[in-house]
């Protein structure tokens, strides 16, 4: 048996080039000078168990092939190797065996000391790290429930039966599960969007947070959810692709770029391509394929009464503006584009939606009529965080974190709140029943 270099690395590594005798810590290796021809090796490799059976303590039970492991290696100076040896009665292998754990204990802990003094050294910053999540402010207070006359399969003729409110602004998102209809409207009012579909005078509201508490009616309220957000984005001129379930950018006109305008990080308006042709560097020439901004929009409930709106940038890629290109051919395209998006890149394109989404407001509000209504900040959740920071030529500013409140967002809360108070009225002149799920 030949001692390996693995074993022989790892001996050196942990003894840390000192003695392993208790106080002596002699380093063992001597140089004069940084040569190395003139740097002296002083270390001995003894065995705590001998090779052979005659070796001092070779009579310990170890078999012969684990002599020369690592574990039965102590890197020693001259000096003290001898003396080990020497005296075998004395260093017995358990004594020797403590030398070895205690020496490697403190070097480990001597060097993670020095790691530690080093790290003290550097000098952190404070900064504000923005994430791709929305606080959402508020959320229907109440689910309407009311037997449907029609089935969940006739979807069709639901929509075509469906009376679009007066006011355009106003959402009407749907389910239909088990019979019955439910929606964020208040159905209990007979000239609603849903007064051919169903049964007003069956109908009744439920609390959302009884909703949440249920795990298959929390899906039902996801979908009445992710509902709205396609009415939201079908009003912003996106598109929906089922199959990626993204919303994304289409041309006006086969074969046009088109651009939109919006608030950038640090400027007060700029124009962003959201579909392009995207041109090869090399010759200038068109490549084969067109590029559409696209964007997941997912809800998530963070708690038992706290939801939040994540926004996560995407790229859809077609052959002409329209038709989808190979679902093989696109891997590779869409994954080399986001690999240049750095976390500066990545935190323009999270600001450029939700600027597109909440139109350069302070908060998206989705109104259902009648005091319902869903609202999201458009400030990004944020913490701040300690860290060594970035190069201050990498540093790059972001000036439009908050959207300031004017007399026009101000004036649609207000009347919110008056629709509230009015819908709160409305439900208070009603039965118990008005609270119950059952």
């Amino acid at each position: 048996m030949t001692i390996t270099s693995k074993d022989l690395k790892l001996l050196l590594q942990k003894s840390g080039n000192r003695c392993a005798f208790p106080n002596c810590g002699e380093l063992l290796i001597h140089a004069d000078s940084d040569n190395i021809d003139e740097q002296t090796v002083l270390s001995n490799i003894a065995h705590i168990v001998a090779q052979k059976g005659d070796g001092p303590r070779g009579h310990y039970a170890l078999p012969l092939e684990e002599r020369d492991r690592e574990n039965n290696l102590l890197l020693l100076c001259e000096k003290h190797h001898k003396i080990i040896d020497d005296q075998p009665q004395r260093y017995t292998v358990e004594r020797l065996r403590q030398f070895k754990e205690d020496h490697e204990k403190r070097i480990e802990e001597l060097t993670g000391m020095v790691s530690s003094k080093q790290l003290e050294t550097i000098q952190y910053v404070t900064e504000r790290l923005y994430s791709n999540l929305f606080e959402v402010i508020e959320m229907p207070a109440h689910i309407y429930c009311a037997p449907s006359k029609l089935h969940q399969s006739q979807i069709n003729e639901i929509r075509q039966a469906i009376v679009p409110p007066k006011d355009k602004n106003e959402i009407y998102p749907f389910i239909v599960r088990e019979g019955n209809l439910y929606s964020f409207q208040n159905l209990k009012y007979g000239g609603g969007p849903f007064q051919h579909v169903v049964d007003t005078e069956k109908s009744r509201s439920i609390r959302a947070y009884d909703f949440w508490n249920d795990p298959i009616k929390t899906l039902w309220f996801l979908d009445l959810l992710n509902q709205t957000l396609n009415k939201l984005t079908g009003r912003k001129g996106l598109m929906w692709d089922k199959e990626h379930k993204r919303y994304y950018f289409q041309p006006d006109k086969p074969g046009e770029i088109k651009e939109v305008e919006y608030r950038p990080l640090n400027q007060a308006k700029s124009t962003k391509q959201v579909v392009w042709q995207p041109l090869k560097k090399s010759t200038n020439e068109p490549h084969p394929y067109w590029l559409h901004r696209a964007v997941n929009l997912r809800f998530h409930q963070v708690n038992q009464s706290q939801w939040c709106l994540s926004i996560r940038p995407e790229f859809r890629v077609t052959k002409n503006g329209f038709e989808p290109l190979d679902s093989e051919k696109i891997g590779g395209k869409v994954t080399r584009k986001k690999s240049r998006m750095f976390n500066y890149d990545l935190l323009g394109e999270i600001n450029f939606w939700r600027d597109f989404l909440c139109g350069s407001e302070p908060r998206i509000i989705l109104s259902f009529g009648k005091g319902q209504q869903l609202i999201v900040s458009s400030n990004m959740l944020q913490t701040d965080v300690q860290w060594p920071g970035m190069p201050e030529r990498y540093a790059k500013p972001f000036t439009n974190v908050e959207y300031q409140e004017d007399l026009f967002s101000w004036a649609k809360l207000a009347n919110l709140k008056i629709d509230a108070d009015e819908d709160e009225e409305f439900l208070s002149e009603e039965e118990g029943e008005d609270y119950d799920d059952e």
